[in-house]
C-alpha cells in the first residue's frame, strides 16, 4: 500500500490521475503489486480491458492482444 500511495501521488503531480483525488484506486494498487514482483525478478505483464492507466506504471496490454 505504501508503494501504491507513492504511485498515486506521482501521477497526480504529473497531472495524470487515474481516479478521483480522494481515491486510492485499484489501478495503482495492482500496479504497485506488479512493480514489487518485477523488482524480485519476476516477469510481469498485466492483462486488462483498459491498459491506459496501468501502462503509466508497468507493462499492461489489452487481454485480447495476449
Amino acid at each position: 500500500m505504501l508503494k501504491a500511495a507513492k504511485l498515486w501521488a506521482q501521477v497526480r503531480q504529473q497531472g495524470k490521475p487515474t481516479a478521483d483525488d480522494r481515491a486510492l484506486d485499484g489501478d495503482v494498487i495492482l500496479a504497485a503489486q506488479a512493480i514489487l514482483l518485477s523488482e524480485m525478478d519476476h516477469q510481469v505483464l498485466i492483462a486488462t480491458s483498459n491498459p491506459k492507466h496501468l501502462s503509466l506504471f508497468i507493462t499492461a496490454k489489452n487481454w485480447h492482444e495476449i
